[in-house]
């Protein structure tokens, strides 16, 4: 997420460092598009105003998503544009589904909502910093109806860690290509294609590939009934 910054001001944590940086080009067309700027507002409407619903303190999401106050408090003003990862780190402090921030922007639109064909080539990626790992949304963003489902591709050697979501979020992966080991809590699977787990998201997880070609793999989450 990026907003006006001091001078000397250090970089700011990996979670929520904008697109405009190597790591997050696949994220946005960058964060002084109008895309992003537009996103970036939408975005700060819906953290703000479901804080004031939940009746959460600027402090208390600072310190559940990791993102400095100021930070917070430009994006509520529009004056921030975030990467989608800084999304993740936000929904899991508000406890509400990833769609619900992206709601009423420019992501949830589509020409007929009820029939939507998305190609191959269309979807925005979540990457890691390395790029190993990516995660391309498959759903209508901002659609309470519909699943949120991600298409995860692991490069050969990608181990990715995952801090726990909200309570009561659960993951339904199915390895579509390669092989794929995941953690969760105390306990470990390794996946090959054709192979499906649900386990609880709401531990610290991670999921690695061990092998010499990229993993493919469909991910689908489901949270606690709000």
């Amino acid at each position: 997420m990026r907003a006006p910054e001091a001078p000397g001001e250090s970089s700011l944590d990996d979670a929520v460092l904008d697109d405009v940086r190597a790591e997050r080009v696949t994220t946005l067309s960058g964060p002084d598009s109008p895309e992003g700027r537009e996103l970036g507002r939408a975005v700060g409407r819906n953290v703000a105003r479901i804080r004031a619903e939940r009746g959460i303190a600027l402090a208390a999401l600072s310190h559940r998503s990791g993102i400095r106050e100021e930070l917070l408090n430009a994006l509520e003003e529009g004056r921030a544009v975030p990467s989608l990862r800084a999304v993740w780190h936000l929904a899991t402090g508000l406890e509400v589904p990833f769609g619900s921030l992206l709601a009423h922007t420019m992501l949830s639109a589509a020409g007929d909502p009820d029939f939507r064909v998305q190609r191959s080539s269309r979807g925005r990626v979540i990457a890691s910093s390395t790029n190993q790992f990516r995660s391309r949304v498959l759903f209508l963003e901002g659609d309470p109806r519909v699943p949120e489902v991600y298409e995860l591709t692991l490069a050969p050697g990608c181990v990715e860690e995952a801090e726990p979501h909200a309570a009561e979020t659960f993951e339904h992966i199915v390895v579509t290509r390669g092989t794929m080991i995941i953690r969760a809590g105390g306990s470990q699977a390794k996946l090959e294609a054709g192979d499906s787990l649900f386990f609880r998201a709401d531990v610290p997880h991670g999921y690695e590939n061990a092998g010499d070609e990229p993993t493919r793999a469909l991910l689908i989450m489901s949270y606690a009934q709000v």
